[in-house]
């Protein structure tokens, strides 16, 4: 496999991570019961979507910075 078709293939795998997290961002902080659990796994999507976005060039390191994740 070539590296466009590696790129195609993680991108699509991306994309649909992408929708069931966003699903996700809207039913976890309205559940009856959230614990601390949830708290640190959303900071570390958080996290890594961030360095995501910014090794993608879709954020700058200033907007990375400014969300709280330096690069």
């Amino acid at each position: 496999m070539n590296a466009r078709q590696t790129t195609a293939k993680h991108a699509a795998m991306l994309a649909t991570l992408l929708t069931r997290m966003q699903a996700a961002t809207r039913t976890i902080p309205h559940q009856e019961r959230i614990n601390w659990g949830h708290a640190e796994q959303m900071h570390d999507a958080l996290k890594y979507a961030v360095y995501a976005a910014f090794a993608m060039g879709a954020v700058t390191e200033n907007e990375a910075a400014d969300l709280g994740f330096p690069v």
